[in-house]
């Protein structure tokens, strides 16, 4: 290809021209004078602003593939049939704009949704190419972190398995890498109490301020902390935290708390929060006493329960948790993480 017919095929491309078929470099150069008449009509669109998206189809074309990984497998049962959870993430999900999960009324709906999402995305056995499971209500692209498929205990489970993204406005399909499920399990025993958020409140009780649950159930202690004890209580409500766990009890040297069995998620205004890295972080043994790190930033101490630890860890990279909250540093009352 000459210089001057790069030149030409480079201002088709820049205009949104898609040419169904590249037989000859003399059809493109044929096509100049109308190129020249669809940049006016181009120039003529966006200053009216009317300007269509899908005329530049060539700018949704440049989105990477999806980067797959297998982030381990979790058992759970439902009315009495025990399974278990393969999850799944998009490594660069964010390279992936808002705008192809936004709701999209006007395509076909997805079963009974009429609002499901503009793109879906779909988890395909890698030997024998047959759907698994999908998701056709995702709203944001960093939900591609969050993909599952379960099987049920005593089946045998794919060997590999790849996700394609369909983009259902232009017909663009993303697929993914081919990852293999070497069955790796984060499951573990976890020491959890239930409750209802709804049914919480901040009491006075023989003169130290709680958080409890109906009358009888005394969850956090605050001492003399009123107003620390508000704020936690507003933190939960907001958050819609209904599981509170422990490593180590009667004395434990972590807890979390759960949302629906997930890491809570989203922002609360005026919380206090220390971003980590959970791919990063390691149980490692600093002047004899065992913490979590993440790289050079000791992030929890254990002293000498190494078994604690190790557990506690676990737990951050199952719930990929992401933040350590506080409520009243630098000797808080009440603590949490999120994603």
């Amino acid at each position: 290809m000459n210089f001057k017919y790069r030149n030409i095929f480079t201002s088709l491309l820049l205009a949104g021209v898609v040419f169904s078929n590249f037989a000859s470099l003399g059809s493109i150069a044929n096509a100049s004078s109308g190129s020249r008449q669809l940049n006016e009509n181009l120039n003529k669109a966006k200053s009216e602003n009317v300007l269509d998206e899908g005329i530049l189809t060539i700018a949704s074309s440049n989105l990477p593939s999806p980067r797959l990984r297998f982030s381990g497998r979790e058992a759970y049962t439902v009315r009495g049939k025990q399974f278990y959870r393969y999850n799944l993430a998009i490594r660069n999900w964010n390279a992936y704009p808002e705008k192809l999960f936004k709701s999209a009324p006007e395509l076909p709906p997805c079963g009974l949704n009429k609002n499901s999402s503009r793109t879906w995305v779909d988890i395909y056995n890698a030997q024998t190419n047959q759907k698994l499971y999908g998701f056709c209500g995702l709203s944001s692209p960093k939900n591609l972190t969050s993909l599952w498929f379960a099987v049920e205990k005593g089946k045998t489970p794919p060997k590999a398995v790849y996700v394609v993204l369909k983009d259902r406005k232009t017909g663009k399909k993303y697929r993914s890498n081919r990852v293999i499920l070497n069955r790796t399990s984060v499951n573990f025993k976890e020491d959890c109490i239930s409750f209802n958020p709804r049914n919480i409140s901040v009491k006075r009780i023989n003169g130290r301020w709680k958080i409890v649950e109906g009358k009888s159930h005394w969850m956090f202690d605050f001492g003399n902390k009123r107003n620390e004890a508000v704020r936690s209580f507003r933190t939960i409500k907001a958050y819609g935290m209904n599981k509170s766990c422990f490593v180590g009890r009667p004395n434990p040297s972590f807890q979390y708390l759960l949302t629906n069995n997930r890491a809570p998620s989203g922002t609360v205004r005026g919380e206090d929060c220390l971003r980590f890295d959970p791919n990063r972080a390691t149980v490692r043994n600093i002047n004899g006493r065992w913490t979590i790190v993440d790289k050079n930033h000791l992030m929890f101490n254990f002293g000498s329960k190494k078994a604690e630890a190790v557990k506690s860890l676990k737990v951050i990279k199952k719930y990929k948790f992401t933040r350590s909250c506080f409520v009243g540093r630098p000797d808080p009352s009440f603590t949490y993480l999120k994603r």
